[in-house]
């Protein structure tokens, strides 16, 4: 590996870093996370990481990896509340998938520059940053399949069975991260293109390494439902089944609801729309064939992904990944032409990303101006940081249309500002413009963090897995009074009035806490002390 090669892995990490890890402590926990920490954390607790449980019921719907990754982490760092360590397995595996699509691109077309543009981008693409930061179940089976189809595309070209052995590897951990699910939304797609693009000739000498792939992958995934089957066979196959209906029946949208992903590329949109343009992209492509292959690979994947009724943006994942690759292409032909050398077409795409950025970089000042330093959120020292900042990324976007910048110049400060507004911006846009600033109580998820409770906590209803998380502990839902302990804590969402005309007689309130339910909303919650009313 060459000393240029060498920086450009040092760079790509540093940019990875500063991209993925400093807003690990900014989102609220949602229902997916709330999942995964709670099994996590029942995992620690009780340390069975076979038969998993979620406030102490079986919890088969998912596959454990995901939940053996953030349990290991709960372990090593002696924590089972601190957001920021337990996202820090899924920030990670977002760092590795960056350096799996520079090997991939580099092993492609030999060529170590576009494989670093191919990184840069992607480590700045916002999808790919925003769901690097939730440990739910949805980036980990991609990444762990693109790795598996990265190594099938090395082993393709060098024969070599160890890079087989490793995409084995790849695959069994992505199976046990998701089930099928990638294999139907990323290496299908990808076979398939391969196909079309390269021949099928490496495929056929390779089939018997290939299978060897499969049993590897295959055999390591069975491993956890092959355990469960042997104590719990008719709960898992009934858990099995429902998942499968869920599929089909939950969230279910129309066949045009990806259409709009490449919005969340963020700053490289207009790349990416353009890059859809295969015949004009490719022509500007310094690897005709390999943009060819990331073209129908992605394509495909965006068909089948829509073809199943149940869609999120968040399982958009393959396509985040893809297209900043195809991107890459066309930002790689831009750095290295001259302003001179651009048709009228190259002119208008450079600066409608040009006009994009310097809009971006214009907006936020007054943003955090207004939201941020009016409602003393922040001080005049961070207020005239940032303003410094983005003013100067105003200036160089600006002088772009006089051109006396060079085009890589614009290209690469587009990186340096979605790494400056991750740094900068991300926290403050989560925690005082996505959602209103609250203080007049404290929010239900400092509860974990307080040991709050000597006693059971309870609820009247099958509770929200993010209470469970947020409090710190299982909760139990009552059915009636008869075998209920002399003291526990109940969690509802009504007044004490209607507290008291539930519990009647039998029990009386001694404390109530209140709490903001969640980070995002006024919805109120209480936290009350309930003990037996000895009179009663």
């Amino acid at each position: 590996m060459q000393v240029r090669e060498k920086k450009s892995l040092l760079y790509l990490f540093f940019y990875g870093i500063i991209t993925l890890f400093p807003s690990l402590w900014v989102g609220r926990v949602g229902i997916m996370e709330a999942r995964n920490f709670v099994t996590a954390r029942e995992m620690v607790q009780n340390g069975n990481w076979i038969i998993t449980t979620m406030n102490g019921e079986f919890r088969f719907e998912k596959p454990p990896f995901p939940t053996w990754l953030t349990a290991l982490f709960m372990k090593f760092f002696n924590t089972t509340t601190n957001e920021f360590v337990l996202r820090l397995p899924i920030a990670i595996c977002t760092l590795g998938l960056i350096f799996l699509i520079y090997f991939l691109v580099k092993s492609a077309t030999k060529n170590p520059e576009l494989a670093f543009i191919s990184g840069l981008v992607s480590t700045t693409t916002f999808m790919i940053i925003k769901l690097g930061n939730e440990n739910a179940w949805d980036m980990f089976p991609y990444i762990f399949m693109f790795g598996c189809v990265t190594y099938i595309f090395i082993g393709l070209k060098s024969l070599n069975i160890i890079y087989f052995i490793i995409s084995g590897v790849f695959m069994g951990v992505s199976l046990l991260s998701k089930g099928p699910v990638p294999v139907y939304g990323m290496m299908l797609p990808f076979f398939v293109a391969y196909s079309v693009t390269y021949g099928f000739s490496n495929i056929r000498v390779s089939w018997k390494k290939i299978l060897f792939t499969i049993v590897i992958g295959v055999g390591l995934a069975a491993l956890w439902p092959a355990a469960i089957m042997l104590t719990q066979k008719d709960l898992f196959i009934s858990v099995m089944n429902k998942e499968a209906s869920t599929w089909s029946n939950k969230h279910v949208k129309s066949i045009f609801y990806y259409f709009d992903y490449v919005i969340y590329i963020g700053v490289w949109m207009i790349f990416a729309l353009a890059s859809f343009f295969k015949k004009w992209s490719e022509k500007r492509s310094p690897d005709n064939k390999f943009f060819s292959m990331l073209f129908l690979w992605n394509l495909i994947t965006f068909v089948l992904i829509s073809l199943i009724k149940m869609k999120k943006k968040r399982y958009g994942v393959p396509l985040y990944i893809l297209t900043p690759m195809m991107a890459s292409h066309l930002i790689f032909y831009f750095i290295n032409r001259d302003w001179k050398e651009l048709v009228k077409i190259e002119n208008f795409i450079i600066k409608t990303h040009t006009i994009l950025m310097v809009t971006i970089s214009i907006l936020i000042p007054p943003m955090f101006y207004f939201k941020g330093y009016r409602n003393r959120h922040i001080g005049i020292i961070y207020l005239s940081f940032v303003a410094v900042f983005f003013l100067f990324f105003s200036y160089e976007f600006i002088m772009g249309f006089t051109k006396k910048r060079k085009i890589k110049q614009i290209l690469f400060m587009t990186g340096f500002l979605m790494i400056i507004i991750n740094i900068s911006v991300t926290w403050f846009v989560e925690k005082y413009v996505r959602t209103e600033y609250r203080d007049e109580y404290k929010y239900l998820s400092t509860v974990k963090d307080s040991n709050t409770f000597s006693s059971i906590v309870y609820t009247f209803k099958d509770d929200q897995i993010e209470n469970v998380w947020k409090v710190g502990q299982k909760i139990k839902v009552i059915d009636n009074f008869q075998n209920m302990p002399n003291e526990f804590f109940l969690l509802d969402s009504r007044k004490e009035l209607l507290i008291k005309e539930t519990l009647k007689s039998q029990f009386i309130i001694e404390k109530k806490d209140t709490y903001y339910q969640y980070e995002d909303d006024d919805k109120i919650i209480y936290l009350y002390k309930v003990i037996k009313n000895k009179k009663g």
